[in-house]
């Protein structure tokens, strides 16, 4: 891995910062036009960003904040359609689970499967969202770590907080390998 590209990018990521800034970090991760199919990551919705899920057709999203109460079910009224399917607080400082994962993984296959458009997000949409979209960049986009890691910081604001962030993806894509964690324990998958 170079990781004097990975550091540059880094650096240059933080300059892209206000690229960023849009109203809620929405990005399309991935999308099939045939089937329907289209996974997006986002932050914390107003009511605003509610209606504009809505009008993207997202049915499913995953909260990785918890925090479903205050944004998804506030607004409700400008998405109906949307259903939150998890609403648990994971956080940055404790690596994902296997089980989480396989949760994952199940919800994107039959998402895949029945052309439906999906979302995640935490609060800013930037470290635990980041850390998920380098998964799914790395396990069904073929991304390599870096790349995936590239992208994360590029949509992320103030990266340089979460420095467990890049340990706990090098992982990961040992994870998706079926490799064993080769970092130090606090940041590998929990098996």
């Amino acid at each position: 891995m170079n990781f004097v590209k990975f550091f540059l990018l880094l650096i240059f990521s933080i300059g892209v910062f206000s690229e960023t800034a849009k109203a809620n970090n929405l990005h399309l991760i991935d999308s099939d036009p045939e089937t329907g199919f289209a996974i997006y990551r986002y932050s914390k919705p107003d009511k605003a960003d509610m209606s504009e899920l809505c009008a993207l057709g997202i049915e499913e999203v995953v909260v990785l904040s918890g925090t479903a109460n205050q944004h998804e079910y506030k607004y409700q009224t400008e998405c109906p359609t949307l259903k939150v399917v998890y609403n648990e607080s994971q956080s940055t400082k404790i690596p994902v689970t296997a089980r989480f994962l396989e949760f994952f993984d199940n919800w994107v296959e039959d998402a895949k499967v029945t052309g439906k458009k999906i979302a995640f997000r935490c609060e800013c949409g930037c470290h635990r969202t980041g850390r998920l979209a380098a998964y799914y960049q790395m396990k069904y986009q073929k991304l390599t770590t870096v790349d995936a890691m590239v992208i994360m910081m590029k949509h992320g604001k103030y990266m340089w907080t979460q420095p467990q962030l890049v340990p706990q993806v090098k992982d990961i894509a040992n994870f998706i390998q079926d490799l064993p964690c080769e970092e130090k324990e606090k940041y590998c998958v929990i098996r």
